[in-house]
């Protein structure tokens, strides 16, 4: 694995160490892990979602 810094205010800090308080997450790493592959399916999501509005645009319209 890399290492990727990345700086974040003290707040977003306290929530991410509340959430591995709570034991949703081991450690810091493995949240920001999870966090970072939610973001990319949501954005691979709105990317075919947005191709298929397409797609419907033009069969229906023809342009």
């Amino acid at each position: 694995m890399e290492t990727v810094p990345a700086k974040m205010t003290k707040r977003l800090i306290l929530e991410l160490d509340k959430l591995i308080e709570e034991g949703w997450y081991s450690n810091r790493s493995e949240a920001v892990r999870d966090a970072v592959r939610e973001l990319v399916e949501k954005k691979r999501i709105a990317m075919l979602e947005a191709a298929v509005r397409e797609d419907i645009e033009w069969g229906l319209h023809g342009e």
